[in-house]
């Protein structure tokens, strides 16, 4: 039998993303959806509902860096549950984080909007996937700063920071 270890096998697909600060949503966004995420403490899952219209879906997602110290490349395994599962599991102790996600398209290029909720309100991040080979892009026009490898906007970082500690980039 091969043993796997977080992150390999089959069913763990590589996820890379590209990340800048805004400094505000911007205009022109579509399709709002809002997503919650338990970060599970002390682990590499997260728990995750996203509302869209009246569709819900719920996933439990594992990601594992392939280097500790950039989040830019992580390997990521999601399985899909029902909501009887999500609720059940949502009792594990987790930091939770929320945000509405919208869609945008600037210079022909789709990125995710990320406009984050409760103690991290203020915080906009634009998104997109990239390939493992593929070019970074400039960014949506409106981006203050690349954050691609700032662990500070990075979903767990974010889930288990301190008030203190978000206040020192989160501008209110």
């Amino acid at each position: 039998m091969t043993s796997h270890r977080p992150g390999e096998g089959r069913y763990a697909h590589l996820e890379r993303e590209q990340r800048w600060l805004l400094t505000e949503v911007p205009l022109g966004v579509t399709n709002e959806r809002v997503i919650v995420d338990h970060y599970w403490t002390g682990t590499s899952l997260r728990l995750r509902m996203i509302q869209d219209g009246d569709e819900v879906v719920y996933k439990l997602g594992q990601k594992v860096r392939r280097d500790s110290n950039d989040p830019e490349l992580v390997m990521i395994t999601n399985i899909y549950l029902g909501e009887r599962e999500f609720h059940a599991l949502s009792v594990t102790p987790a930091s939770i984080v929320a945000k509405s996600r919208w869609s945008l398209t600037s210079r022909g290029v789709h990125y995710a909007i990320d406009e984050f909720k409760g103690r991290h309100t203020g915080l906009v991040l634009a998104e997109v996937e990239l390939g493992e080979d593929e070019p970074r892009t400039s960014g949506p026009e409106i981006a203050i700063a690349e954050v691609t490898n700032a662990e500070q906007y990075s979903g767990g970082w974010l889930a288990t920071a301190s008030v203190a500690e978000l206040s020192e980039f989160i501008h209110h």
